[in-house]
């Protein structure tokens, strides 16, 4: 009797692994499953990249790093993103993301006017 514990236990991983491998294999077949990147480079109008800048694609919004950049992995199809930080006009903007390809976008952001000051005398 326990000899056949182990044994069932081993079956039982050997079975799961099994039905592990061909969800694996399917999933990587399903094209409903491909994924697209979507890189984003957002500038200002000097051509100097732009940290802490809140790009928004539905259901996702992430800040662009030091370098002026950030990255989504997204169903394909047609999005459109806000792009936004203070100081600078915000912009939308639409992609296109195809399955198992990157779309690179370079976005300028242009800064706001600033308001004239007016002394009090």
């Amino acid at each position: 009797m326990t000899k056949r514990i182990p044994v069932f236990i081993a079956a039982s991983l050997v079975l799961w692994m099994g039905v592990l491998l061909v969800a694996r294999a399917q999933e990587k077949n399903d094209p409903s499953r491909a994924r697209g990147i979507l890189d984003v480079l957002i500038v200002d109008e000097n051509g100097k990249r732009l940290p802490g800048v809140t790009v928004a694609v539905p259901g996702f919004r992430s800040a662009t790093g030091l370098a002026g950049t950030c990255r989504f992995s997204l169903v394909p199809g047609r999005y459109s993103l806000l792009i936004r930080k203070d100081g600078y006009r915000g912009r939308r903007i639409n992609a296109g993301i195809k399955p198992d390809e990157t779309t690179t976008l370079r976005v300028q952001l242009d800064k706001l006017p600033t308001p004239a000051r007016h002394d009090r005398e």
